[in-house]
Formats: C-alpha cells, sequence, structure tokens
C-alpha cells in the first residue's frame, strides 16, 4: 500500500472515530442541558480519534457550543496520547480540554460528517 492510501486510511478513520463520538455528545449535551441549573460544568465524551478512549471531559454548555461552531473542531483530553499531529492541529489548551482541528482529508471528512450541518458518519471502508 503507498504513504499516501494509508495516510489517506487514517484520515478517514481519524474523521469516523471523532465523527461518532460528536454525534454521541450532541445526545449527552441535552442531559447536560437539563442540569445547567444545578451545576454549570458538564461532562463530556472525549472526542479524540482513538475509538477505545473512556475518558471524560468537563465543559461548559457554551464551551461545548463554541467548539461546536466549527465542523472540524473537536475536544479532547488535555494530553498529547489525544491528538493525532498527522491529521490534526491542537488550536486551543487549557487544564479541562483542548481544541482540535481537523485538516487535510480528515478535516474535508469531519466537516462532511457534522450533524448540524445536515451531514452523517462517513461510511466505513
Amino acid at each position: 500500500m503507498a504513504t499516501s492510501e494509508h495516510e489517506g486510511d487514517r484520515a478517514a478513520r481519524a474523521a469516523r472515530n471523532q465523527a461518532l463520538f460528536r454525534e454521541i455528545n450532541e445526545r449527552v449535551r441535552d442531559l447536560n442541558d437539563t442540569f445547567t441549573a444545578i451545576t454549570p460544568v458538564g461532562e463530556w465524551i472525549c472526542e479524540c480519534a482513538n475509538d477505545t478512549c473512556v475518558e471524560q471531559v468537563e465543559m461548559t454548555l457554551d464551551e461545548y457550543e463554541a467548539v461546536r461552531a466549527s465542523g472540524t473542531h473537536f475536544f479532547v483530553s488535555p494530553d498529547d496520547a489525544h491528538v493525532w499531529p498527522d491529521v490534526e492541529r491542537v488550536r486551543m489548551r487549557n487544564d479541562r480540554y483542548w481544541i482540535v482541528e481537523k485538516v487535510g482529508d480528515s478535516g474535508e471528512l469531519a466537516e462532511r460528517a457534522d450533524p448540524r450541518n445536515g451531514g452523517t458518519l462517513p461510511p466505513d471502508t
């Protein structure tokens, strides 16, 4: 397999994994919204590209909505282990979470899969 094919497969896998976590967090959003009056910081599922990650991220609903403003942005646990530098760049860091931006093929796939723009998960090839 050529290097570009391998990179394309990795980019697609990363985009699929993160798009799935984003869709789950869209459902979690409703639960967190219900409890905003009690606790302003909700728990979310890390949106890193690792499909076995079970880390939780704490953020407010406003912080969550700021990340969702771009179809190429995802939040991950604040650690380099949650960043795939070949398909994404860290755009912001704080002690509770980092925001990553998908780039290249992975960014295009993530943008197309954004449920807020009518997108769906890319098929697993």
